[in-house]
């Protein structure tokens, strides 16, 4: 008869290709958690007032009349100026572009200086720290930040027309002034409990004091 042979099943080893396709993958996870980590032109741009999405739609809707103040004025100079120095001349090429379909004349000089003044994301900085407090409802610490914002230069809140304050400022103003309603109410019913307490030993003194005389 013919012997049988016995084959045995072992785990394949780990070859060098994949140890090489591990690695990759390792890799490939690695630069992934790192680009989620770092701050994309996008969110740099968001804190100087502008998303990329809404500068490049009004830079594509522009006409010949307003282009000048669309990819020169104040919000489109600080977008740009934010996007850093890899995206910026991308920015600053697309406006180029968009001159030359119109017909105008680009302005050689915007954006040719670096950013020199306040960073562009202090104002929403400030803006996001304020509705925290408003939002704890401490009169000192709204108070605090108020003062703090005042005091910052080259930071301003402008107030919409026909109102005294931004609304940022005014929501502030009104927890503040809720708040200390409230207290004063608390107090004053906290006054008016305590009252009747501190008469009831008046009127038993009182009560009191004609029976002793008639002993």
């Amino acid at each position: 008869s013919t012997p049988r042979t016995c084959t045995l099943f072992t785990k394949p080893s780990l070859t060098m290709a994949g140890l090489k396709i591990i690695i990759a993958l390792m890799a490939l996870a690695g630069a992934s958690a790192f680009s989620r980590s770092m701050p994309t032109m996008s969110m740099a741009t968001e804190k100087a007032g502008m998303r990329r999405k809404e500068w490049t739609r009004a830079l594509d809707r522009a006409t010949k009349e307003n282009f000048a103040e669309v990819a020169y004025g104040a919000k489109s100079e600080a977008f740009v100026s934010a996007a850093g120095s890899s995206m910026a001349p991308k920015l600053k090429s697309k406006i180029k572009q968009r001159a030359k379909q119109l017909g105008v004349e680009p302005k050689a000089d915007f954006c040719k200086q670096p950013w020199k003044g306040k960073p562009l994301w202090l104002k929403a900085q400030a803006a996001e720290d304020l509705k925290k407090v408003v939002a704890g409802r401490d009169v000192e610490a709204i108070q605090a930040k108020l003062e703090e914002i005042e005091g910052l230069e080259d930071v301003e809140f402008k107030a919409p027309e026909g109102s005294d304050d931004h609304p940022l400022f005014a929501e502030a103003k009104a927890v503040i002034a809720e708040v200390e309603a409230a207290a004063e109410a608390a107090a004053a019913a906290a006054e008016a409990a305590a009252a009747p307490a501190e008469e009831a030993p008046a009127e038993e003194a009182a009560e009191e004091a004609p029976e002793e005389a008639s002993e």
